[in-house]
């Protein structure tokens, strides 16, 4: 029994040790603080093609990267989104496609720039900003393409607090 309470007695002790240590010995600069910039999304706004200042949903909406299998989003219907670029290319390239009743359109977009590495600290290591964006839409047979116009309106993605693109449909 007492051999009982001497063993429990060191493992709390020793417990305790431990949980101390471990806090001392974690320097402030080890951990990455929440709100710390981080690589930002494009940012895309969709507006009305007629009226030009309505902002408009496009109708299941679905992005996937091109070459890769899976969505990046699915029935989306909202009038922005963000989406990722790539870090380590110059160019990423996305299939927009709409389902409207029984009929899917989708429309290829490439977007080309300059990724810049920026050091932000220890604990965070670095993260990417793309200067220079412009884009490119692939135009189908017959003018079938739902997107109708691309508008960059801020070519550095430094941050996600801002549009970077509009797009007419």
């Amino acid at each position: 029994m007492k051999k009982h309470k001497i063993l429990f007695s060191f493992l709390a002790l020793l417990t305790l040790l431990v949980v101390i240590v471990g806090n001392y010995s974690c320097e402030r600069d080890d951990i990455c603080p929440p709100g710390t910039p981080t690589t930002p999304l494009l940012i895309i706004k969709f507006f009305d093609n007629i009226t030009r200042i309505d902002p408009k949903a496009p109708e299941n909406l679905s992005i996937k990267a091109v070459d890769v299998e899976e969505l990046f989003v699915s029935e989306f219907n909202q009038d922005s989104i963000g989406i990722p670029l790539k870090t380590n290319v110059l160019i990423t390239e996305f299939e927009f496609t709409i389902e409207q009743e029984e009929t899917t359109n989708t429309d290829t977009l490439s977007f080309e720039y300059t990724p810049v590495e920026e050091y932000v600290n220890s604990a965070c290591g670095f993260r990417v900003t793309f200067e220079g964006l412009t884009n490119s839409l692939v135009a189908e047979d017959g003018g079938t393409n739902w997107i109708k116009e691309i508008v960059i309106q801020e070519p550095n993605v430094t941050d996600e607090t801002i549009t970077h693109i509009y797009i007419y449909h």
